[in-house]
């Protein structure tokens, strides 16, 4: 359950940070589909940790991929405080830092011997 729950969190994050990128900001519908990225993001990042840290894992089955998982986290609560504390440029710089980290995550996942890769076929 934990690997659907991540899976579906990411690519829908995905597909929300990229239309939400292109939007008019400040608006009724960029306020509320931030905060479904945000929730979105959340899930895939709590999801997360029921999931194996590959071949590197640092303690039990956490690895080093998960230390990405926790700064999701941080950021995603660094960039809510600043948006409701009215600073809309740190705002800004948090959620593309972290969607930036989503894409390039995902990215990963295109890796030969990776399942999504094997899923679409690429390898």
């Amino acid at each position: 359950m934990a690997f659907t729950l991540h899976l579906y969190a990411s690519f829908v994050a995905l597909g929300l940070g990229g239309l939400i990128l292109s939007m008019r900001k400040g608006t009724k519908p960029h306020r509320l589909l931030g905060s479904t990225w945000v929730a979105a993001m959340a899930l895939s990042a709590l999801s997360s940790f029921w999931l194996g840290g590959g071949v590197l894992p640092l303690v039990a089955h956490l690895g080093p991929i998960h230390l990405l998982s926790l700064w999701v986290l941080v950021a995603l609560t660094a960039a809510v405080v600043a948006i409701v504390k009215g600073r809309v440029r740190q705002h800004r710089e948090w959620v593309l830092g972290a969607y930036l980290g989503l894409v390039a995550a995902f990215a990963g996942t295109l890796m030969p011997g990776r399942w999504v890769a094997s899923q679409l076929g690429l390898w």
